[in-house]
């Protein structure tokens, strides 16, 4: 499973950064990371029932998630920080099936119809079609105890993509810190 995750991380970095959304990394929010254990669940008892019929959005509005935590994180974190229900306030204004929208609209801040809302949704739209493609390729029985490991394994990785897309957009980046550490005589 790890190797799983480790190999659709990679390759969904290469993807976003050939896209121009991210810079040939994820990045690690530890507070982000830590809210995905208590939104997990809900995510993947909205999620795992689409599966069948709509695999791709089962998959990439994790990312959505992401996205949306990101903005929080950003905006005031002082404030959402101590909110137990994340999922619950990302989701419930417009449902799952709308996540996305809400995300993108009302958190975001892209009108549904600009330009990049459309840019936004096929890289996600690609990102989700390449995540299917390698649970497919991984040839697990589907509907078993191993299919959902990987797709929730999928989905995590899908989040984390989300929070490092945001941040991106919000123009956080890793810069390389040269540290001295020779002491003075």
């Amino acid at each position: 499973m790890n190797s799983f995750s480790r190999k659709l991380a990679k390759t969904l970095i290469e993807q976003c950064t050939a896209d121009q959304v991210l810079d040939g990394e994820l990045y690690t929010v530890e507070e982000l990371d830590e809210k995905w254990n208590g939104l997990a669940p809900e995510y993947m008892a909205a999620a795992v029932p689409q599966i069948a019929e709509y695999p791709l959005a089962a998959i990439a509005w994790a990312a959505y998630v992401g996205m949306g935590a990101a903005v929080l994180w950003d905006k005031s974190w002082a404030e959402y920080k101590d909110v137990e229900d994340w999922y619950s306030m990302l989701a419930k204004p417009r449902g799952f099936d709308c996540l996305d929208e809400y995300v993108v609209e009302c958190l975001v801040g892209y009108r549904l119809e600009s330009e990049e809302h459309q840019r936004l949704e096929g890289v996600i739209r690609k990102c989700a079609n390449t995540a299917h493609t390698m649970i497919r390729k991984e040839g697990i029985e589907p509907q078993s105890v191993m299919a959902f490991h990987i797709f929730a394994r999928a989905v995590k990785v899908f989040y984390e993509l989300g929070i490092s897309i945001e941040l991106r957009h919000r123009g956080y980046k890793y810069v390389k810190v040269q540290v001295n550490a020779e002491q003075p005589s």
